[in-house]
């Protein structure tokens, strides 16, 4: 799958003119919780050439591949974009840069980018996802006499990183285990042995409700409950920001400019 992923970025970069600056797996295989059937949710970041930030017109900045045999899922989003969204503190991006799996990086990209992003975590923001997500799951997992094993664990981690948030003030951990250091050495061990049992049976598999774990992701909900309103917010550095942008972008090439001060068109 490796070199699938790493020819479709090469195919990517010449076909739609653009240079990919960083690509990570998402989803159940980054939070280390996969199913045998779990398809590759890679995502990346991309930058145009100067000329198409210089338009006027609304241009689509993601770019979507879905290939069913391989079960490989890519959707990657234009520097700006992340940029816009990291600057809300928006969680899905930040989670990437923190992926332990990584398909291709720029040189020196994530390092600057993290530098970037650093600022720009809410603890706030953030609590405010996880939070709404997880009550959302819970529902589902409280609702019904069996749910989807994949479901539980949707619901266990956005609980589990909610409560990191409100207790830790930092953004969780990617990896899923690593959230289990907040909790009883029992549920936890409860919890090893469920992710042992999702690495072997596919992701339609039933789940019967666990008094447990409805228990915890209650209780982890009621405590990032308890400390949304005195979390902290961001501390955008917006000029930082900036020059990461400008400096990310593609230079013309200097034959081209020469060109161009030939040309007619490019007298005002």
């Amino acid at each position: 799958m490796l070199s699938n992923i790493q020819k479709t970025i090469a195919q990517l970069e010449q076909s739609k003119r653009i240079r990919i600056l960083y690509a990570c797996e998402s989803g159940s295989r980054a939070w280390g919780i996969p199913s045998p059937d779990s398809d590759y949710d890679v995502r990346f970041i991309y930058v145009h050439q100067l000329d198409w930030y210089l338009s006027l017109c609304n241009r689509k900045d993601t770019i979507t591949v879905k290939d069913d045999e391989s079960d490989l899922d890519m959707t990657g989003w234009d520097l700006r974009k992340t940029l816009q969204l990291i600057k809300k503190s928006n969680a899905a991006p930040l989670e990437w840069i923190n992926s332990p799996i990584v398909y291709h990086e720029a040189p020196g990209f994530l390092r600057r980018f993290q530098n970037v992003a650093d600022t720009c975590i809410s603890p706030n923001a953030l609590n405010y996802h996880y939070l709404s997500m997880a009550r959302k799951f819970y529902d589902k997992c409280n609702g019904e006499e069996s749910v989807k094993l994949k479901t539980w664990f949707y619901a266990l981690r956005t609980a589990l990183n909610a409560r990191w948030i409100a207790e830790k003030e930092t953004m969780p951990p990617t990896v899923f285990k690593e959230t289990l250091s907040l909790i009883d050495p029992t549920l936890k061990k409860e919890i090893l042995a469920l992710i042992a049992l999702k690495g072997t049976k596919n992701e339609s598999f039933v789940f019967e409700k666990e008094a447990s774990l409805l228990n915890l992701i209650e209780a982890s909900i009621d405590l990032a409950e308890q400390h949304k309103s005195s979390l902290p917010g961001s501390k955008v550095n917006m000029h930082e920001m900036d020059k990461f942008f400008q400096r990310m972008i593609p230079k013309p090439n200097k034959n081209d400019y020469s060109r161009a001060k030939k040309s007619k068109s490019f007298t005002v």
